[in-house]
């Protein structure tokens, strides 16, 4: 209970203290007449006792809490439902997702084991893969270097097709065959800010860099920063300073996987940060190692993450070609760079490679200007050259 006295020169004048402080539930506990000091002597008024029980107040801030507590538990059970909703549904997509990867690669290497038992039995009765079909097309698509295996597949789609098929379209036929069976990955720009590109000694990385860096800057008007970790190559800062100079571009170099970190954390204001690397022999793992460590220095998923795309020549023989995939798989590869594609005298391995691998390449380079000669890559480039290769013998 709350006590409290108030004065005036009136009762009327107390009581509406009381009832400003105290509100209309106050209890007038005791009303007198009293005489205060005053400086021409004393003055008369009145004192009124008041008092106001609490339990009113109490109970209905207790049903006021009583609600908001409920309030909150519906807030959080609301909360807690959607969350676990959220949640439910992200499992779903991630075990979908997961689902049609584990479908896709088991469909991947059955077709994978079927081509092999195919080409075992070949080999162990010592015939050749079936091309009847193909006629003239087989013995050119031979020549572009395409994998018997591939020209079997071929043969089989034009059996499929049977007599359905204008022999005049057989050109065409082929061609769309090959061009839906190539994958390939774009490289969406919006999703990537920090790219480095990673690739063996002499694939045209730098190059690569620069043109990427050409066509961000000039043609899609965004700003750029370039870093290097290339401390190795004698010549190799003052070819990638040129390009940066040219296109007024800042460039930083990281010795260290520490000071990547640095120099791209303080790259922040840039829509996209380029970063280049040594080149790295496929038989030198260490070296390979050590660019591990680069990308474990920056993250590689989440926001600011940093993606890694390999570049790999399209002169490239299958060994070779198997050896660089092989070693840089350790790396949290990303996206492909097929480079050096106008020098590349046979298309047809450069697409059996890339079949066997299943790399969906984002990008072909096909020559040194810069930013001209790289391209957003597609199946039917690929596909064109392989035909205009084997045309010739047709």
């Amino acid at each position: 209970m709350i006590v409290r006295s108030y004065t005036g020169r009136t009762v009327a004048e107390a009581l509406a203290k009381v009832k400003i402080d105290l509100g209309d539930a106050a209890l007038i506990i005791e009303t007198r007449a009293v005489k205060t000091p005053g400086l021409f002597g004393t003055k008369a008024g009145y004192e009124v006792v008041a008092a106001r029980d609490d339990a009113a107040t109490s109970a209905a801030r207790r049903a006021s809490a009583t609600v908001i507590a409920r309030s909150a538990e519906v807030v959080l059970a609301r909360d807690h439902d959607q969350r676990r909703e959220r949640q439910e549904v992200e499992r779903d997509q991630a075990s979908g997702l997961r689902e049609r990867q584990a479908v896709a690669e088991r469909e991947r290497l059955d077709r994978e084991l079927g081509l092999i038992r195919a080409q075992l039995t070949r080999l162990a009765t010592g015939s050749r893969a079936p091309v009847a079909r193909l006629g003239a097309w087989a013995e050119s698509l031979a020549a572009a270097e395409l994998p018997e295996d591939l020209l079997a597949e071929l043969d089989g789609a034009l059996a499929a097709a049977g007599d359905r098929l204008d022999p005049g379209l057989t050109r065409d036929f082929l061609a769309r065959w090959l061009a839906r069976g190539l994958p390939v990955a774009p490289l969406a720009w919006d999703d990537v800010r920090c790219l480095m590109v990673v690739g063996p000694t002499g694939v045209g990385k730098t190059t690569t860099i620069a043109k990427l860096a050409g066509d961000l800057v000039l043609n899609r008007k965004r700003t750029v920063a370039i870093a290097t970790i290339d401390t190795y190559r004698v010549g190799a800062t003052d070819q990638l300073r040129a390009y940066a100079d040219l296109l007024d571009v800042p460039l930083e170099i990281a010795p260290t996987p520490a000071q990547l970190g640095t120099i791209i954390q303080g790259f922040a204001d840039y829509d996209h940060v380029l970063v280049d690397t040594a080149g790295r022999s496929p038989a030198d793992t260490a070296r390979v190692h050590e660019l591990k460590g680069f990308c474990r220095a920056v993250p590689t998923t989440g926001a600011g993450r940093v993606a890694v795309m390999l570049a790999v020549a399209a002169t490239c023989g299958r060994a070779e070609f198997a050896a660089v995939v092989e070693r840089f798989s350790i790396l949290p590869l990303e996206h492909v760079a097929v480079t050096k594609l106008d020098e590349c005298a046979a298309p047809g391995r450069l697409y059996g490679c890339l079949r066997r691998h299943q790399l969906a390449p984002a990008w072909f380079t096909t020559g040194q200007e810069v930013p001209s000669d790289i391209a957003v890559a597609t199946a039917d480039v690929l596909v064109d050259r392989l035909f205009a290769t084997a045309a010739v013998a047709v």
